[in-house]
């Protein structure tokens, strides 16, 4: 989780991220219900810690962070991607409670509608390495 909120952190910040999408609607974790458009939901993917034989206070983790996208159209959508990528990709935060923060660019997804609803979706993964106390 704490990938997650690393990430957050960055699009947050970023004027280009949020003069598209307002930072209420930039959530960790599943929108609510009638949420309204645009929106972009954050979700850990995994994460893996790095053990090491006498590791002291700290343990290296990295976490798959996935960022969805939602919009009324596809334009909409591959504009706030283009943004979150710019604003996230290859940064280090400083996060609180922890150290050596990295964020880069993962794999991208693919382009979804929902038909039923008219919602365009598209995520971006990015790989979040930190140290975190023990």
């Amino acid at each position: 989780m704490n990938g997650v909120i690393a990430v957050r952190v960055l699009l947050v910040a970023d004027t280009g991220v949020t003069a598209l999408v307002p930072a209420v609607r930039i959530v960790a974790g599943m929108l609510a219900q009638g949420t309204s458009l645009p929106a972009i939901s954050l979700m850990s993917v995994s994460s893996t810690d790095r053990n090491i034989a006498a590791p002291g206070p700290n343990r290296r983790v990295s976490e798959r962070v996935q960022v969805t996208v939602l919009a009324a159209s596809y334009s909409a959508a591959k504009a706030i991607i283009r943004a979150v990528r710019a604003a996230a990709a290859d940064r280090m935060p400083a996060i609180d409670g922890l150290t050596d923060v990295t964020v880069h660019t993962d794999s991208a997804g693919p382009d979804f509608l929902d038909e039923e609803t008219g919602i365009h979706m598209q995520s971006q993964d990015f790989r979040v390495s930190f140290n975190e106390a023990r």
